[in-house]
């Protein structure tokens, strides 16, 4: 598709890059908000996603109409966005935040695709963990990652769209099975502020595509289709998401991990979910880790066409990626940590601020106006209604970014009893054995988990302990 891909297959790549690590996650993150309160941040953030991504759709329909140079191939939408809204620093500043952003995303699904495939080589009597999969992850996906851009490899997200919605069937069809064993021994955890922040920040997490959303406009054959585009992608996330987080909520309470995976208690059922998650998370990965590399060729100003350039510098950034999932090998601290610092800036703060500059700086040129930018003429030409909601968005954010922030960090860094334990002394140490290593804590472990209050309830016959 070397005019650009419809935009149905934009869709498509939308809601393929977006699912996946954060949908297993949703339903720990019900648990500080409780179902009325889940339901309730479930739609208000859907709607704030929607809207910011479509912003940023028309944001680079207008960067196409005022600037020609944006017609032809670019490798950083996003950053460009950030320099013509509102100069240099920004654009520098957005640059870090998106590349961030894609790299701790991309670590996430790494981890993620890691424990999936360990829960499945567990499941057939094969010893592995997170920590020995992952590198296997790496291995895998290593010759993908040198695919130009997402017009050149559309057809992955296929693939993960369909053991996206297929997983999901699943997952829901172990929770009937499950819900008259487990419920009736569910309990529910009281809300707190600090667990209600990091549910928000994974919530975010979970419709945050956004640094990925400006490169696939770009590649669109028709980028003036971005709102239907946006529009089917969020009502599909929102469909899959609702049942999987407050029916997950609901049937196993505050016995929930990191991936709700765990709680299903059919061995069957979860070996195969884990393997639809694995597929899709594999797929996803070339997604969104695609910008990142294209601005590393950008950087060094590496030629367009496959080549030795390509190659060695792709190399290094994909592998030094997973070496750092490897450091922080526990799937819920990144998730809480990405959502929770730069991602709120790129899906709620900077695509409504953009668009409030480009927007009126487009109109003081269209109308000659001789005044120059300035937040006097913002007060001016932005519409009130939408400022007003644009600075509850900020605020929002900005609470979100702190709050979790702080807290992912506390957690992992100065906490009496440290979150997880790095690969790399798990790979170096003396002591090391594959018995040992399926015997170490839940974020290395892959054993499902029992669900009640006190986790002691197995409805296959499994042991707990």
């Amino acid at each position: 598709m070397e005019n650009g891909y419809s935009w149905y297959i934009a869709v498509i790549f939308t809601f393929g890059e977006t699912a996946g690590s954060g949908l297993v996650a949703l339903p720990s993150a019900m648990q500080s908000l409780g179902f009325m309160g889940g339901t309730i941040t479930l739609i208000v953030m859907c709607l704030i996603t929607y809207y910011t991504a479509t912003l940023l759709g028309n944001n680079w329909i207008i960067m196409k109409t005022r600037w020609s140079e944006y017609s032809e191939h670019c490798r950083n939408p996003y950053p460009e966005m950030a320099h013509k809204a509102l100069g240099t620093w920004m654009g520098m500043t957005t640059n870090f935040c998106t590349y961030f952003t894609v790299f701790g995303g991309t670590a996430v699904f790494s981890l993620l695709a890691a424990k999936t495939l360990a829960e499945v080589l567990n499941g057939f009597g094969i010893g592995a963990t997170m920590c020995t999969t992952l590198i296997t992850v790496g291995l895998i996906l290593w010759p993908f990652v040198m695919l130009k851009s997402p017009a050149h490899f559309w057809q992955v997200s296929i693939v993960a769209t369909i053991s996206t919605v297929t997983a999901v069937a699943l997952i829901l069809f172990g929770y009937f099975l499950d819900a008259k064993g487990c419920y009736p021994h569910s309990s529910y955890p009281d809300f707190t502020p600090t667990a209600a922040s990091n549910s928000l920040a994974t919530i975010i997490f979970a419709y945050g595509g956004h640094p990925c959303i400006p490169t696939i406009v770009h590649d669109m054959k028709t980028p003036q289709h971005y709102f239907r585009c946006f529009l089917l992608s969020y009502i599909a996330l929102f469909l899959l998401y609702t049942p999987v987080s407050l029916f997950g909520f609901w049937i196993y309470g505050d016995s929930v991990s990191d991936s709700i995976i765990s709680s299903i208690q059919n061995d069957s059922l979860r070996r195969g979910i884990s393997i639809l998650i694995a597929v899709h998370v594999f797929f996803s990965v070339l997604i969104i880790v695609n910008p990142l590399l294209q601005a590393s060729e950008h950087l060094f100003r590496v030629k367009h066409e496959f080549g030795i350039g390509r190659f060695i510098i792709r190399s290094i950034v994909f592998w030094i990626i997973i070496f750092s999932a490897a450091s922080v090998p526990n799937f819920g601290v990144v998730v809480n940590l990405v959502g929770g610092s730069t991602l709120p800036l790129l899906v709620l703060i900077f695509p409504p601020l953009f668009a409030m500059c480009l927007e009126v700086r487009q109109k003081l040129e269209d109308d000659g106006a001789k005044e120059e930018f300035s937040l006097k003429s913002i007060w001016k030409y932005h519409p009130k209604p939408r400022l007003l909601l644009d600075i509850f968005i900020y605020v929002l954010g900005t609470y979100v970014m702190v709050h979790s922030t702080y807290h992912s960090l506390s957690s992992k860094f100065f906490s009496e009893n440290p979150s997880t334990r790095s690969c790399f002394s798990t790979w170096f140490s003396s002591s090391y054995n594959v018995q040992n290593l399926t015997m170490t804590s839940s974020s290395h472990s892959t054993h499902f988990q029992c669900c009640g209050a006190f986790k002691n309830i197995s409805l296959t016959g499994r042991s707990c302990f």
